[in-house]
This record gives structure tokens, C-alpha cells and sequence, in this order.
């Protein structure tokens, strides 16, 4: 993750620290979330790359009035950034995507060592 995207990170709300002791899985995150507007993205890029790994690994978005939050749920562990204006969640989910990628060995992402590498096809949201 740049360093300049820290300052956006925050404490996530009461809902995403109580869900390890609600038990379940992803899945439940999932419903539990879009009751606070949460939304889970399944795709990322112009082809629509599988953003995350579910039910393990998901990232959702909320807009909010002056902020444009992302959560990233790792086996119920949560990091939440909000940002000013979308363009800002759009990189920093662009770091995550590329991270998970990386981690997981994609093809798509072999001979890209940093985010600022990728073709634009493979960064911002899906456009189906």
C-alpha cells in the first residue's frame, strides 16, 4: 500500500468488530453488512478479475455523505479506509486487488512488481 493512502485508514464500526463473535463466515459478513449499506464488490478491473477470495476475503464499499469507505474482511479480520472522494477508494482498492493478486499468483499480474505497472484495464472498477 503507497504510504500516502495510510492517512485514509480508520477504526471500522462496532458491526465489523462483533462479527468474529457472531461466528459464521464471509457469507454472513455479507448480509450482516448490507443492513449498514455495506456492499460487496465480487469484481475488479475492465475484465472483472475476482477481487478477493470469498467467503474468505472480501472487500465492500459504503458512500457515505463526505466519505467513500472500503473495508478489506480477511477471515474476519477488517481494515476499513475513508476517503474523501471515490477517485482515492478506487486506488486504494486498486492496492488491494493487486496485493491479493500477488499473494495468490494470478497470471494476470505476473511481470508487475507495483500497482503503478498495471495497465489500466486491470485497474478501477469492473465495467461490464
Amino acid at each position: 500500500m503507497k504510504p500516502e493512502l495510510h492517512q485514509y485508514q480508520g477504526e471500522p464500526e462496532t458491526l465489523w468488530n462483533a462479527l468474529p463473535m457472531l461466528g459464521g463466515d464471509g457469507y454472513d459478513a455479507i448480509n450482516l453488512a448490507k443492513r449498514k449499506d455495506w456492499h460487496a464488490i465480487p469484481y475488479w478491473g475492465k475484465d472483472g478479475y475476482t477481487l478477493g477470495s470469498w467467503p474468505l476475503i472480501i472487500m465492500f464499499f459504503r458512500d457515505r455523505d463526505e466519505y467513500f469507505d472500503v473495508i478489506e474482511y480477511v477471515e474476519g479480520d477488517v481494515t476499513m479506509w475513508a476517503c474523501p472522494t471515490a477517485a482515492i477508494r478506487e486506488e486504494v482498492t486498486n492496492e488491494l486487488a493487486f496485493f491479493h493478486w500477488k499473494h495468490r499468483n494470478e497470471e494476470w499480474v505476473k511481470g508487475y512488481d507495483i500497482v503503478d505497472q498495471l495497465p489500466d484495464e486491470l485497474k478501477g472498477p469492473y465495467r461490464s
